[in-house]
């Protein structure tokens, strides 16, 4: 058999889709198949017709192949045991996790610029357990809670937020997961519930009823829903932060409006409007987020709502 030794950015990038917030099967069944298909050189071998042990074994032949040295394989029980206080495993799971690819020496052979929270926390693990990694140095993984959440806003401003307020979710382990869309909601987390055993918090907006009363039936004890009062994610920023948001991002001071974007369920349409009178261009969430994001890094005491405040104490004590 032969095949090309992988380099090292192609290993860094299968360390980092082994080791992401996905069901360990799925992880290791696309690396094991992208591995054949683009190191196997003249290979006689049909990929399809190999078994789940006949992958593993030659993949970790492959990527093995590509460290300078072996080690005691004492990662890879660090991975297993903090994959088992996350997901509920399968056999099959299990059987990747007792896999012979050497994590402790593909990972040194990654250099430690931007590099992604998943592969940090590997590159740092030592002597210290997982939760002391992740407490020192902000790795986010092992995960230990999922917020939940129905777009882009949310996920990218509710890190901001808790971290003003006092909770950084990469100590703590809190992975925020946009649902794609408020109809996604409900079969994301089915889906999650029988995949992960760590607490999830599911974020609303006020028309969510319906997904409401899909999730609840089957809501475990450990889970909580917390649906917006009035409106959407936008609606529960403070008129004052929105604009000093915007004008802090548009270099100018052209709103002081005692009266604008308040809490009062119109914070979007409002926003459409101010962009389009103002000549920003059409007003779309995503990039709104990142000025709000801009504006919160850079801001020592922002106005926070309270609402915003009481979702980030239900999170923290869930």
């Amino acid at each position: 058999m032969k095949f090309k030794i992988p380099d090292t950015n192609y290993i860094k990038i299968c360390l980092d889709r082994l080791t992401r917030f996905k069901p360990v099967s799925d992880r290791y069944n696309r690396v094991m198949d992208d591995v054949l298909s683009k190191c196997l050189i003249q290979s006689e071998i049909k990929i399809s017709n190999l078994s789940a042990f006949e992958k593993l074994e030659i993949v970790t032949k492959i990527l093995n192949s590509a460290a300078k040295f072996s080690s005691d394989l004492s990662l890879n029980n660090i991975i297993k045991n903090d994959e088992k206080e996350i997901f509920y495993l399968t056999k099959e799971d299990e059987f990747f996790l007792n896999s012979k690819i050497d994590f402790f020496a593909l990972i040194g052979l990654i250099e430690e610029e931007n590099l992604p929270l998943n592969l940090k926390k590997l590159k740092l693990q030592g002597k210290m357990n997982s939760f002391q990694v992740r407490e020192k140095y902000s790795t986010l993984f092992p995960v230990s809670k999922v917020v939940l959440v129905e777009g882009i806003t949310e996920e990218i401003l509710l890190i901001e937020f808790a971290k003003k307020l006092g909770l950084d979710f990469k100590k703590e382990g809190i992975f925020v997961l946009g649902a794609g869309g408020k109809n996604q909601v409900a079969r994301k987390y089915y889906k999650l519930i029988e995949e992960i055993k760590i607490p999830i918090f599911i974020l609303l907006d006020s028309d969510a009823k319906e997904i409401y009363d899909l999730i609840t039936p089957k809501l475990r004890e450990k889970d909580k829903i917390h649906i917006i009062k009035t409106g959407e994610f936008e609606d529960i920023l403070t008129g004052k932060l929105i604009k000093n948001a915007l004008n802090f991002h548009f270099a100018q001071n052209m709103l002081n409006g005692e009266n604008e974007f308040e809490e009062n369920g119109h914070a979007v349409v409002e926003l459409h409007d101010c962009f389009k009178n103002n000549g920003w261009g059409e007003f779309k969430k995503a990039d709104f987020a990142k000025i709000i994001r801009e504006y919160l890094l850079q801001a020592k005491n922002p106005p926070v709502s309270d609402e915003l405040k009481l979702i980030t104490d239900e999170i923290k004590n869930l």
